[in-house]
C-alpha cells in the first residue's frame, strides 16, 4: 500500500504548483505562463516523484528543498512580474499549504490505521478543493493586493521560510514524528498556528490596501477640490471681465454708430475684430454641466495643452448622469492622468488626446491618446505599468465599471491607445 503514500505525496507537490500558478502573477501571458511551467515542471516533477520511489518519503522530505522548491524558485524568478518579497512570500505560502496537507494527512492517517487509504482519499479530495477554493475567492483580492501593497512582504516572507523550515524538520529529523510520540503534540501545535499566522497576515496586508485606498481617494478628493477652486476663479475672473464689457457696451456701440455714419469701414471692422477677440478671451469653455466633472476635465484638459498635448473634445454628457459623478470624475482624473503621462514620453508634434461623450444608444466614453506602444497587458486584458508611482488609476478605473455593471475596454492600435466606457 505504500504506492498510495508516494502517489498522494506527488500529487500533494503538484498541488503546491498548482497554487502558486494561481496566486502567482506573470509578466508573460496565462497561456504561455501555464505552457511554460508545464514543460519546465513537469520533467521536474517526474524526476522527484522516481527519486520518492528509490529513497522514500523519510528521506525525500528533507531533500525536496533542493531537488523541487529551489529549482521551482529560479523557473518561476524569470517569469514573475514582481521580484520582490510578493513573489517569494507567494512561493514560500504555496510550498508551506502543501507541507501543511501533507503532515496533517500523514498524522490522521496514523491514528486512523497507518493503512495509506484516508491519506490518499484525503490529499485527492483537499488539493483540487484547496485550489479551487484559492481560484474562485482568493484569488481576485490577493492580486489586487499584490499590485497596491509594496512593503511588508520581506518581513512575511520569513515568516513563511521559518514555517518551511521548521515543517520540514520536524517531521523527519531525526525520525519520523510518528516514532517521537512525545513531540507530536508540539508538531501539531505547529500545524495550527501557520494557518492563524498567514490569516492575520492577510489581514495586515488587507488593512495596508484600504489604507492605500483611503489614502488614493483623498488625494483625488483634494484633487477635485484644487480643480473645483480653480474654475471658480476663472469663472469669476470670466464675469467680472464681461461685468467690464457690459459697462463699456454703451460707449463702443456709440463707436461703431459713429464710424459708420461716417462710413470708415475699414476701421469698422477692424474695432469689430478687437472686440470680438476681447469676447473670446473673457469665455470659459464648459465641458459638463456638472461642476465637478467640468472643473477635473477642465483641470487636466489645461494640464494637457500646457504640455504641449493636442487636445479635441465633443462631449455630450445626459441628465441626469446615471453613475455617481464624484467617481465618474475620478475615471476622468485617472484616465486623462494616465493618458498626459503617456504623451509626455513622445515628441510635441505627435502628442494629441481626444475625448468623447455620447448619450445615446447608451452613456458611452472613449478616450484615446498618442503613446510609443510600450503596453503591457495583463490576463484580464488591463494595461500594466512598470512605474512604481502609476498603474493603480487603471485599476480604479475597472472598479468603478464593476461597481455600476459598466463595460470597459482597454485597446490599442498602432499608436493609438483607447479606453473605452458605458454604462
Amino acid at each position: 500500500m505504500t504506492i498510495l503514500r508516494e502517489v498522494s505525496t506527488m500529487w500533494a507537490s503538484c498541488f503546491s504548483f498548482v497554487m502558486f500558478l494561481i496566486l502567482f502573477e506573470s509578466r508573460l501571458p496565462m497561456r504561455r505562463t501555464v505552457f511554460l511551467s508545464l514543460f519546465i515542471m513537469g520533467p521536474l516533477l517526474a524526476a522527484n516523484f522516481i527519486l520518492l520511489f528509490l529513497l522514500g518519503p523519510e528521506t525525500m522530505s528533507t531533500l525536496l528543498l533542493l531537488t523541487c522548491s529551489l529549482p521551482s524558485l529560479v523557473f518561476f524568478w524569470f517569469l514573475a512580474r514582481h521580484r520582490d518579497g510578493r513573489f517569494f512570500f507567494t512561493f514560500c505560502m504555496s510550498d508551506t499549504l502543501m507541507l501543511l496537507v501533507i503532515h496533517s494527512t500523514s498524522i490522521l492517517d496514523f491514528f486512523l490505521g497507518d493503512t495509506y487509504i484516508l491519506m490518499f482519499v484525503l490529499r485527492l479530495v483537499l488539493c483540487p478543493l484547496l485550489a479551487w477554493v484559492a481560484w474562485r475567492w482568493f484569488r481576485p483580492e490577493y492580486l489586487k493586493i499584490q499590485n497596491q501593497v509594496t512593503t511588508g512582504w520581506y518581513i512575511f516572507t520569513a515568516i513563511a521560510l521559518v514555517f518551511y523550515v521548521v515543517l520540514s524538520l520536524s517531521i523527519s529529523v531525526p525520525t519520523m514524528v510518528t516514532q517521537r510520540l512525545d513531540q507530536l503534540p508540539a508538531h501539531v501545535l505547529l500545524l495550527v498556528l501557520m494557518p492563524a499566522i498567514y490569516l492575520h497576515i492577510f489581514t495586515t496586508l488587507g488593512h495596508q490596501q484600504k489604507l492605500h485606498e483611503m489614502t488614493q481617494q483623498e488625494n483625488i478628493l483634494k484633487l477635485q477640490v484644487a480643480g473645483t477652486t480653480a474654475r471658480m476663479e476663472e469663472l469669476a475672473a470670466a464675469d467680472e471681465q464681461f461685468r467690464v464689457e457690459r459697462h463699456d457696451f454703451r460707449h463702443k456701440m456709440q463707436a461703431i454708430a459713429d464710424m459708420a455714419a461716417r462710413q470708415e469701414y475699414d476701421k469698422l471692422r477692424d474695432l469689430a475684430l478687437t472686440y470680438r477677440d476681447s469676447i473670446q478671451e473673457a469665455q470659459v469653455r464648459r465641458y459638463c454641466a456638472d461642476p465637478v466633472v467640468d472643473a477635473v476635465l477642465s483641470n487636466y484638459l489645461q494640464k494637457a495643452e500646457r504640455k504641449g498635448i493636442r487636445v479635441e473634445t465633443a462631449l455630450s454628457f445626459p441628465s441626469p448622469i446615471p453613475v455617481p459623478v464624484a467617481e465618474l470624475a475620478t475615471v476622468f482624473a485617472n484616465a486623462l492622468e494616465n493618458a498626459i503621462h503617456a504623451c509626455e514620453k513622445l515628441p510635441r508634434e505627435k502628442r494629441w488626446i481626444q475625448i468623447k461623450a455620447l448619450t445615446v444608444p447608451r452613456f458611452m466614453i472613449q478616450i484615446s491618446n498618442s503613446y510609443d506602444g510600450g503596453v503591457v497587458f495583463d490576463q484580464e486584458g488591463i494595461p500594466v505599468s512598470r512605474d512604481t508611482d502609476h498603474g493603480f488609476g487603471t485599476r480604479s478605473i475597472v472598479t468603478f465599471c464593476q461597481k455600476n455593471q459598466g463595460f470597459y475596454e482597454f485597446k490599442t492600435t498602432d499608436d493609438i491607445f483607447r479606453l473605452r466606457l458605458s454604462f
